[in-house]
């Protein structure tokens, strides 16, 4: 039977304003209804109705009286819960796999990493690994009680987000994987919501919600691991481009001529301030087959606090090279910060300096259009933290997604 239009019409906004009232929550933290209603200009009444349909949901939780000095009777206070809803961040990278399993309050309710070199291996394998991570991270938080509500995975390469396929992954070396229908049919579960994205997007977006990026509208986040990504924000929203392609920083051409990159060019910045480059221009050793990034950077790290003279000029030349590739994208989209991410982040005490000497030369409306340098508040976690929050974020703009 079809469903009158005046009442699917009140379903829709019942559900519009269940979004209202949990994103202000969110936003603003812990209130009365009677708050509630004051803040947001909906009657007390459908306040009242949709915070108990909320409640229902397991999306907030009664936490105690509104003392707050107001003529009247103290209301009951409510807050999101962190016993409702679960959703689950994926990673694939060159070097690990990682879950990250966050509840509605952003607090970590399970994790996993696992340290292995994907460029040896078919991508079957690795989504076996990867599938196997997000069994166990499923069965731990239904374990605890969690209602699990969806997992985006974040992807080192271009992004077909709307089929979820990684269509190229240079690194990888991966062309047109269907990321994720394999791991719909390994979890077993073809029901259950799997989106795909790139991972600096997805670390991008983190930064924004939650990170050194919060505040800003206009930012350049910037991806340091084996290879060099980026994502856009533009107006406080993430910007794609024409196909979904957009912030490929690291294949920006900033030598004509120079050294082979794994996307088949020559030059591209990747191939100057890359992990592998930057170990290789500080006298240090490749990384090994399995041991993945997190060593090595540490080392680097230490040998730059010793003094380490190579490791230095080393860290010097990659910082001049991002101030280079980062003027330019300045020049274009005149953001206001960049965010210095994945290893980038944990450099930036070396690499800031170098970065603002070549952003004050080359910014053409420097000083005053000259982008503030962030390091990452989230550090390399941050893709698959932002992973997780994707599908959080379709609960608070609607709710009934949780039902």
């Amino acid at each position: 039977m079809e469903q009158a239009p005046g009442l699917a019409n009140q379903r829709a906004v019942r559900r519009h304003n269940l979004g209202v009232v949990l994103r202000h929550v969110s936003d603003h933290g812990p209130r009365s209804r009677a708050t509630i209603a004051l803040e947001t200009g909906l009657n007390k009444t459908t306040v009242s109705s949709l915070v108990t349909e909320l409640i229902g949901l397991d999306l907030l939780v009664e936490r105690g009286l509104d003392y707050r000095g107001t003529v009247g009777r103290p209301g009951q206070v409510v807050e999101l819960s962190a016993s409702g809803v679960v959703a689950l961040g994926l990673e694939i990278n060159v070097d690990y796999v990682a879950v990250r399993a966050l509840d509605l309050t952003g607090e970590e309710r399970h994790s996993a990493l696992e340290a292995r070199d994907n460029r040896r291996v078919s991508g079957a394998e690795v989504l076996e690994h990867v599938a196997a991570l997000a069994a166990d991270a499923l069965a731990a938080v239904n374990e605890a009680g969690l209602r699990p509500v969806g997992a985006t995975v974040g992807l080192p390469g271009l992004v077909d987000a709307d089929r979820g396929v990684l269509l190229v992954a240079p690194n990888l070396g991966w062309t047109d994987v269907p990321v994720v229908d394999e791991l719909r049919r390994r979890l077993d579960e073809p029901a259950f919501p799997v989106t795909a994205d790139n991972e600096a997007n997805l670390a991008a977006l983190a930064e924004l919600w939650e990170g050194a990026a919060r505040g800003f509208g206009d930012v350049l986040y910037v991806s340091g691991e084996i290879g060099v990504g980026a994502g856009l924000i533009v107006r406080g929203e993430l910007f794609r481009g024409s196909d979904g392609f957009g912030g490929e920083f690291g294949h920006m051409t900033v030598e004509r001529g120079g050294r082979p990159c794994g996307c088949g060019s020559r030059g591209c910045l990747e191939t100057v301030v890359g992990l592998e480059a930057l170990l290789e221009r500080a006298g240090m050793p490749p990384m090994g087959p399995t041991g993945g990034s997190a060593g090595p950077v540490r080392e680097l790290v230490e040998r730059a606090h010793g003094g380490d003279e190579q490791a230095l000029g080393a860290l010097e030349e990659a910082g001049r090279w991002l101030g280079v590739g980062i003027a330019a994208a300045a020049n274009l989209l005149n953001f206001q910060a960049v965010v210095l991410g994945g290893f980038f982040g944990q450099l930036a005490p070396w690499l800031d300096a170098p970065i603002a000497d070549e952003l004050e030369a080359h910014v053409l409306g420097a000083p005053r259009a000259t982008p503030q340098i962030l390091p990452s508040t989230l550090g390399p976690g941050a893709a698959v933290r932002g992973a997780a929050a994707t599908s959080l974020r379709r609960v608070f703009a609607d709710p009934g997604w949780a039902a």
